[in-house]
This record gives C-alpha cells, sequence and structure tokens, in this order.
C-alpha cells in the first residue's frame, strides 16, 4: 500500500513548506492546545456546549480523535502526540488506559447528558426536577 504522508511532509499538501519544530515552539504549541483544552472543558463552555456534551459516553468520556478534528484544534496543530502530552500534564483531565479518550477528572457526571433524552434530568436542570 501506499506510505501515509509524515505530518508535516510536503505530500500533505498544505502550500507551506515544513517548519522544523524546535523544543521551544512545541512546548509553545502544546500551551495553546491545553489553554483550548481548558475552555472546551471548563464550566463555562460545557454549560452551553451540548455538542461536545452530546458526544461524551455515561462516563464522560470524549474521543480525543474528536477533539483532534476541531478547527481550532486543527489551526495550532494535527500532531495528536502533542494533544496527548497536553493532556497528560493537565491536573484536571484523565485519559483512559487506551489513550484514545479523555474527561474531566473530577464532576465529570455533571455533564453526562441522560441517555433517555429527559430534559428534567439533564445538568443545570432546577433541582426541583431531580428526584
Amino acid at each position: 500500500g501506499a506510505v501515509p504522508a509524515l505530518p508535516g511532509s510536503p505530500a500533505g499538501g498544505v502550500g507551506m513548506p515544513p517548519m522544523p519544530v524546535t523544543a521551544e515552539q512545541r512546548q509553545q504549541v502544546k500551551s495553546q492546545v491545553q489553554a483550548q483544552l481548558e475552555y472546551y472543558f471548563g464550566q463555562e463552555n460545557l454549560i452551553r456546549d451540548l455538542f461536545l456534551r452530546a458526544r461524551m459516553d455515561q462516563e464522560g468520556w470524549v474521543s480525543i480523535g474528536l477533539l483532534a478534528g476541531f478547527r481550532r484544534m486543527q489551526s495550532m496543530t494535527t500532531d495528536v502526540t502533542i494533544i496527548l502530552e497536553g493532556i497528560s500534564a493537565m491536573p484536571n483531565l484523565e485519559m483512559d488506559p487506551s489513550g484514545s479518550n479523555v474527561r474531566l477528572k473530577e464532576n465529570w457526571k455533571e455533564w453526562v447528558l441522560p441517555p433517555s433524552g429527559d430534559p428534567s434530568q439533564a445538568p443545570g436542570a432546577p433541582p426541583a426536577a431531580r428526584s
């Protein structure tokens, strides 16, 4: 079969010559990625980001591939390794043993949407609606 193009190789046809990435640049990208993940998993965003919450499983896990495919993340890096390193270094996030999913370390239950689709059980519903 065909040999897959390496990230940064001209075969990707992005139109820009590949730039050698220094350790300093890599760290900078990792910091940007962490700031973005901090935003995605922050309370302010999760309150209204039903797209992301709908993609959490019942244990709060989200596919890292999904996050890596978001336009904002793609604009920072297409190197999933940098994203994985970023997640590993974040105290509020955890990865599953396979390294393919991520979730909040604490309080992830608040953000999981109910499988039934019953809005009265949704996080953020008035306490009276919860039994």
